[in-house]
């Protein structure tokens, strides 16, 4: 008998367990676009990419901080952000709170060589108006960094070149990502067969001028919500993971930056990706006018 309780005692807690496992993986995976409210706002919204120092002879540290406070609660609050170094993504980071109004995460990232760092973040809330009216509210925030580690020069830091040197790196950073992203995406357009004169193009980093300012043929209150949508679909399908048609899972660190297709047509949107091994990604939005 005593043997009995046990078992039904251990299948309670390993079905709680799965239970609070399963609820836990739904909440984190719950940013949905809905209708933005003006009844909650963002009083900061924030991200930051600071030089920190040498950690050893090959190696420095950059710390990355996203900050934001709503002026009331929020249902649930989340923020992402991803870091990009050189075009590629490197890192991402995600926190989200029931009930709240601030968010704070921070990460300590290691890099080696000259590298322009550019991080993008979304700072996002459900916001429950009542039982049956569910809104949403959001901002994106941006910074970049140029960290220069090389052998014919000291180890330093910018955003904006104040120097001639600085510029010359900036120049030579610049046209490196530039080169490889353009080489990328000019295979996957060839892929998809995606003929560019028909699409505004904007490169995902990009993405936050549009904050304060209308996407092309696009009033501003339609921006935001292309936004949102978007920022939902790249969550699902980029954040956690990108997902091949098998239905496997690739990694999405080591990736090519996004890039955003928005149709002249204003029909839809396209955004494609290459992950690190070279897979091809298409993802398609319509928008509806």
């Amino acid at each position: 008998m005593k043997k009995k309780w046990m078992v039904l005692i251990l299948l309670a807690l390993c079905t709680s367990m799965f239970l609070y496992f399963f609820k836990g993986q739904n909440a984190r995976e719950s940013i949905i676009f809905f209708p933005i409210t003006d009844t909650v706002s963002f009083t900061k919204a924030s991200t930051l990419l600071q030089f920190v120092g040498k950690k050893d002879d090959d190696e420095y540290i950059i710390e990355w901080d996203v900050t934001s406070i709503t002026d009331k609660q929020a249902f649930l609050r989340q923020d992402l952000s991803l870091l990009f170094s050189d075009g590629k993504l490197v890192k991402t980071l995600s926190e989200w709170e029931d009930q709240s109004q601030k968010l704070a995460q921070f990460n300590k990232v290691s890099g080696e060589d000259s590298s322009h760092y550019e991080a993008i973040s979304l700072h996002y809330g459900e916001v429950h108006l009542n039982e049956d009216e569910i809104r949403s509210v959001q901002k994106m925030s941006t910074d970049h960094l140029y960290v220069i580690d090389s052998e014919f020069t000291k180890l330093f830091s910018f955003k904006t070149p104040q120097t001639e040197e600085e510029q010359e790196w900036k120049d030579i950073l610049d046209k490196v990502a530039e080169q490889h992203l353009e080489f990328s995406w000019n295979e996957l357009l060839q892929h998809f067969k995606i003929d560019i004169n028909q699409y505004n193009p904007i490169p995902f980093v990009e993405l936050a001028h549009y904050q304060t300012r209308p996407l092309p043929g696009f009033s501003e209150e339609k921006t935001q919500e292309i936004i949102g949508s978007l920022w939902e679909g790249l969550y699902k399908n980029y954040f956690l993971g990108l997902k091949t048609k098998e239905g496997k899972i690739i990694e999405p660190i080591g990736s090519t930056m996004p890039l955003l297709l928005f149709a002249k047509d204003r029909s839809h949107l396209i955004i494609i990706i290459q992950s690190e091994d070279g897979t091809p990604f298409k993802f398609i939005q319509n928008i509806n006018n």
